[in-house]
């Protein structure tokens, strides 16, 4: 059986540059902050779907 394996060096492995950037951290009130603009907003376009 003839199969080809891709080697790649642990040196070009560990410098490879991320796909991911860190997420923003949030702490309580930020997370509060957020979910209470959601919900304001969905308040708002549910009395708008209904006054339509």
């Amino acid at each position: 059986m003839n199969s080809s394996v891709t080697k790649i060096s642990i040196e070009s492995a560990l410098t490879q540059p991320t796909l991911h950037e860190p997420l923003p951290v949030f702490g309580f009130e930020e997370m509060l902050t957020e979910l209470e603009a959601i919900v304001a907003e969905a308040e708002i376009r549910l009395a708008e779907e209904e006054a339509a």
